[in-house]
């Protein structure tokens, strides 16, 4: 897994503003749908949710600085291994203080979609989004007082 990690690091040094400089290595975790859905809500899975419903291939960890990935992911896969760019990405976001800089941590999100879609474009494979979820996922919710 070190290899994989490190040869993406690289292929994301070449091919985004984001550098890898040597930093250790986040470790990578395999998880369940329940495992990442309970980090993805910090613990505080809503009431009544369909865990089922929601799809999660990965996530990185700032607390912990581990990437969790879905078991099911084929990281032999192009697209397997373009969910760990995109949470690489978010690794290197946070090792550089850009999430100090943002209104919210879903601001960080384009830059990884983006790496992520353009791994997947040079390895002939379809992005499974498109822009409009990218502009979903990324915009700043103000919660009710």
């Amino acid at each position: 897994m070190k290899e994989v990690t490190l040869a993406l690091l690289m292929w994301i040094n070449s091919n985004t503003p984001l550098a890898y400089q040597d930093q250790d290595l986040p470790e990578i975790v395999s998880a369940d749908q329940e495992q990442l859905v309970r980090l993805m809500y910090e613990g505080d899975v809503p009431q009544g949710l369909d865990v089922d419903s929601i799809t999660v291939d990965g996530l990185y960890n700032h607390r912990d600085d581990k990437i969790y990935l879905h078991e099911k992911l084929d990281l032999a896969a192009p697209e397997g291994r373009a969910v760990l760019v995109h949470e690489l990405v978010h690794y290197l976001q946070y090792q550089q203080g850009l999430e100090k800089v943002v209104p919210c941590m879903r601001k960080l999100e384009p830059a990884a979609y983006a790496a992520q879609g353009k791994y997947l474009e040079q390895h002939n494979k379809q992005a499974p989004f498109n822009q409009l979820h990218v502009l979903l996922v990324s915009m700043c919710t103000e919660h009710p007082m």
